[in-house]
């Protein structure tokens, strides 16, 4: 019913935000909302939290290019949530805090899980599918004029949410082809739905249905203690062959461009031992501002996307990225001989050197364009751009710890012969078989066919 008939000169009025009479409803008050956006806050932060402690133990290295970007939107999608709560006559203090025992008991279910397909059915088919309800439902109750500012952050949040599902829903239906996996899903599924229900969902709304019974839990209330040990699945081989010296090849001037240029690609397709490297230190590390969190966890994702970039490098010209070796020693070595703090300034001492103009970033984006591979190129100014970031982010939060970049420098150079050591060790973990010039071999041909038929193919 139209209340009154009002002259927009046919401009759709309220902004385009809302009919006037979705409009007139009075939507939630700014207590309720902030008591729904603190529960959303900690479903998010935890989600983070899932995401890094089982980063460098699932072996999938499709999984782990999802969770390393997963991890980074949660940490942001909760520092959006932070702000929006601090602008509601909230001190944004205390936003840490546990606001549901039962919420808190339910997610240290899901963290609980015990392989890959339980990890990505409590994440893909519980967690995120309530997160998105409560978001929809707040959305549908809350003012659109009233409470704009919240709207705008729920919609952003629930755009990337919905993507995070569907990516989920293709990962789990690929990983249960066996009876036994599909069996695991289910009764995963509802382990964690009972104590979903016990919680009254992530708004506190949801009802339990007749009979609900609470399964004994996995969890004896004690914090959980992530897996370090980095794993890759069968797909990968020798993953301590260190035969190839992609970090001289790519610097030796005696060799063609487009060989040092796949160097610097094969270096890229490396960097997925940085997530894992990090992840361990993001989850270990506790009581810091959320902002912590947020830049850790978006420079962890920057480090996938560079070996992201070298998969792709790889399967441009025709060479599936994992036929050959991918050296992990780097973030073993994290994991078994460093603590988190040396890990961390091990990090920043390393990107630091990575600043060199004569030897750092900006030499390997002159050494790519000196080939004639426009991806490579485009990879490494891309790659120095972010590394500049990195740094800057390292020297944000380390800073302040040691007292001066003088002091780091010291400490890292105390710390550097250990991780040298490991890595002398580590070879021996490998027959060390050279495997780099059929590397090149193959990849020259194939980049060479696919060069002809694309050719072929655009000339008919």
């Amino acid at each position: 019913m139209e209340r009154v008939q009002i002259n927009n000169l046919g401009i759709p009025p309220l902004a385009g935000l809302s009919s006037y009479e979705d409009a007139c409803k009075p939507g939630y008050s700014v207590d309720h909302n902030v008591e729904l956006l603190k529960r959303y806050n900690y479903a998010e932060s935890r989600l983070n939290q899932i995401f890094a402690a089982h980063l460098p133990s699932t072996p999938e290295w499709e999984v782990k290019c999802a969770f390393s970007l997963y991890m980074w939107q949660d940490a942001d999608h909760s520092a959006q949530l932070r702000k929006r709560v601090s602008e509601m006559r909230e001190p944004p203090l205390q936003l840490d805090r546990v606001p549901d025992p039962k919420l808190q008991k339910f997610f240290d279910e899901v963290i609980r899980a015990e392989n890959t397909v339980e990890l990505l059915v409590g994440i893909f088919r519980v967690v995120k599918p309530e997160l998105i309800r409560s978001f929809q439902k707040h959305l549908s109750e809350t003012n659109p004029i009233i409470d704009h500012p919240t709207c705008r952050v729920l919609k952003n949040l629930l755009r990337e949410e919905e993507e995070m599902v569907a990516w989920g829903e293709a990962a789990i239906e690929a990983l249960t082809e066996t009876e036994y996996s599909r069996r695991n899903a289910v009764e995963w599924e509802a382990h964690l739905r009972s104590f979903l229900h016990h919680c009254s969902g992530i708004s506190g709304d949801l009802a339990a249905p007749e009979g609900f019974a609470l399964p004994q839990a996995r969890s004896d209330g004690s914090e959980y203690i992530m897996d370090l040990i980095p794993q890759r699945d069968s797909r990968f081989i020798d993953q301590f062959n260190q035969s190839a010296l992609i970090d001289q090849y790519y610097r030796d001037e005696t060799l063609d461009y487009d060989e040092r240029t796949y160097a610097l690609l094969y270096k890229r397709l490396r960097e997925m031992d940085v997530p894992e490297y990090m992840a361990p230190f993001i989850y270990n590390v506790k009581d810091k501002p959320w902002d912590y969190y947020v830049d850790q966890s978006r420079q962890l994702w920057d480090e996938c996307r560079h070996s992201m970039m070298g998969e792709i490098g790889l399967y441009r010209d025709g060479v599936p990225f994992y036929k050959y070796p991918i050296d992990i020693k780097t973030s073993y070595n994290a994991a078994t001989k460093l603590t988190q703090s040396e890990a961390h300034l091990n990090l920043l001492g390393v990107e630091l050197g990575l600043m060199a103009k004569e030897t750092g970033k900006r030499y390997e984006w002159i050494i790519a364009q000196g080939s004639c591979n426009d991806f490579g190129v485009a990879c490494q100014d891309y790659d120095w751009a972010d590394e500049v970031l990195h740094t800057q982010i390292g020297r944000k939060w380390l800073t302040p710890v040691y007292g001066s970049l003088e002091n780091i420098q010291t400490m890292y150079d105390q710390i550097r012969p250990k991780v040298l050591e490991f890595y002398k060790d580590a070879s021996a973990l490998s027959d060390q078989q050279e495997w780099w010039s059929d590397f090149i071999q193959e990849i020259r041909e194939n980049r060479d066919k696919l060069k002809t038929a694309f050719t072929n193919v655009h000339n008919n």
